[in-house]
């Protein structure tokens, strides 16, 4: 009987240990399958989330893409229609009161109305998403170049454009090493020259030949012609022949050729009749390769050297109206008429004189009997060829890719002063 007892405990705890073994071996089992398709679901969240973040990634992307052809459209409007401007001239161009110039009173009128208000990014409706993006780099610029220089005549500012080049007046040797040789400089036409008098605009580097170097100047008193000019060439080299008639091309002869054209020479002569100055102006108008119906022609006021005569001045502005229409602004006539009014000026004695004789004001001549302006005028002519621009529509297409004038009224509606105060600050 214990025999009996004893074999059933044994095999009762037999019995138990391999039920103890069984039910361990299935949670073990169990537990290991759960964590398997714990790590499997894990997987494939990750891999989820890898894939979300890859299209979310590959979506920003695509909209950044998007964004930046957005842009790029922008911009190759501007480019095609108002990549900038550029007003060849002589001192009058230059600006000779200051640092004033009627070609940064335009780039200030160009900055307020137009590149100073663009907000590309009011345009993305999303563009808070975009925090890494610098929105400072999306803007746009029209720059306005002045080709202004000193007291030149008609030729030398042609000239320096490439649209009548500088020749040599007689047969030089440039030497091989970098020495400065005496040149003779004329016209293409065979008019006499005198750039770097009073300014070195698009002159420098130029190219004699094939080679390139820099013109400079020295005033002599001690010969017929006043100055004397020399070539430097910038490279040691071979010692080369040119001979009379070398074209000297200057810096600016293929420079700016797509950009607005504005022109106003004839103030210090050399030509011959009105007709002869319309000539002039239309061969220098003929660099412009691009928008080539979009230019300004400014009249002069007096001729330097010449007594003013009221009739001669009417005959050159009449010869221009012909010949360029509303491309031409009458400077003189909008000074005698409308310039002291436009500027708030009381007319003096003299300037009741001037206005009878058919002359500029007096308060803005830079000084008695000088067919230079001063500030005030240069600050109205800056205006005055903005506008006239605006009316002739020259900034149409790029107003409307760039939404200007949706972005004006709405200034305006806001703050109806706005534009007023930005002008005064700059200009003062």
């Amino acid at each position: 009987m214990w025999t009996n007892n004893r074999w059933k405990t044994v095999v009762l705890n037999i019995f138990l240990s391999l039920l103890i073994i069984a039910i361990l071996g299935g949670l073990g089992y169990y537990m290991l399958r759960v964590r398997a398709e714990t790590r499997e679901h894990d997987e494939q969240l990750s891999e989820l989330y890898v894939q979300q973040q890859q299209q979310q990634t590959e979506a920003r992307q695509e909209s950044v893409t998007s964004i930046q052809a957005e842009y790029d459209r922008d911009m190759e409007t501007v480019a095609r229609y108002l990549p900038g401007i550029v007003c060849w001239g002589d001192s009058l161009t230059l600006g000779s009161s200051g640092n004033t110039s009627y070609p940064a009173v335009l780039q200030t009128y160009l900055d307020t109305y137009f590149c100073d208000i663009y907000d590309f990014r009011s345009t993305i409706e999303n563009a808070d998403e975009f925090a890494r993006l610098n929105w400072d780099d999306y803007t746009v610029s029209v720059p306005v170049i002045n080709m202004g220089a000193g007291a030149e005549n008609t030729y030398t500012v042609l000239g320096r454009s490439g649209a009548v080049p500088f020749v040599l007046g007689r047969d030089i040797t440039i030497p091989a090493e970098c020495e400065p040789v005496e040149i003779q400089l004329l016209s293409d036409s065979g008019q006499s020259v005198t750039p770097l008098i009073g300014g070195t605009a698009g002159v420098n580097n130029v190219v004699i030949g094939e080679v390139e170097g820099t013109l400079s100047i020295i005033s002599s008193s001690t010969r017929a012609n006043a100055y004397q000019y020399f070539f430097t060439r910038l490279e040691p080299g071979e010692e080369t022949d040119a001979v009379r008639g070398t074209i000297v091309e200057t810096a600016a002869a293929y420079e700016y050729t797509d950009y607005i054209h504005v022109v106003c020479i004839g103030s210090y002569g050399t030509f011959t009749s009105a007709a002869d100055l319309v000539d002039q102006v239309t061969q220098l108008l003929s660099r412009q390769t691009g928008n080539s119906d979009r230019f300004i022609v400014l009249g002069p006021c007096a001729i330097s050297g010449r007594t003013f005569s009221a009739r001669y001045m009417d005959a050159i502005d009449t010869a221009m109206m012909q010949a360029f229409g509303n491309h031409y602004i009458n400077i003189r006539k909008y000074l005698i008429e409308d310039g002291l009014a436009d500027a708030g000026i009381s007319p003096t004695k003299q300037d009741t004189r001037n206005i009878a004789a058919g002359k500029v004001p007096d308060s803005f001549v830079a000084s008695a009997n000088s067919v230079e302006l001063n500030a005030r005028a240069y600050s109205l002519i800056g205006k005055l060829i903005y506008n006239r621009m605006e009316s002739l529509g020259y900034f149409d297409e790029v107003y409307e890719e760039l939404a200007i004038r949706e972005t004006t009224r709405q200034i305006l509606r806001e703050d109806p002063t706005y534009f007023e105060r930005m002008l005064s600050n700059s200009l003062n």
